[in-house]
């Protein structure tokens, strides 16, 4: 399995996430999505190259993929394969704008 490393940005994201699922849910619901986060990027370190490119003209995203959040689908993972690292950049819901939340 190769390194995973997560970036800031990808915990403020997960903060601000589970911060909403305890004000409008229960803390089980955060407990789930916090299983469902680790082990869709344990998936991410065996076959980070399964992840789905991400399409986009602008040079900056090259190499970027995705893997939607198994069983809580609307949240993205953004990742970008190294030679012996993989970078988790982004925890995204997929009605954001993400395309500024890259910029």
């Amino acid at each position: 399995m190769i390194d995973i490393v997560r970036t800031s940005s990808f915990w403020r994201d997960l903060k601000d996430i589970l911060d909403f699922f305890a004000d409008v849910f229960a803390d089980d619901v955060a407990g789930r999505f916090l299983d469902a986060i680790d082990e869709s990027i344990n998936f991410i370190g065996e076959f980070p190259a399964l992840g789905n490119p991400w399409e986009s003209t602008n040079p900056r995203h090259a190499g970027l993929r995705f893997r939607l959040v198994k069983g809580f689908e609307k949240y993205l993972l953004l990742y970008r394969q190294g030679h012996q690292h993989v970078h988790i950049l982004r925890l995204v819901h997929g009605s954001q704008n993400i395309m500024e939340s890259l910029d």
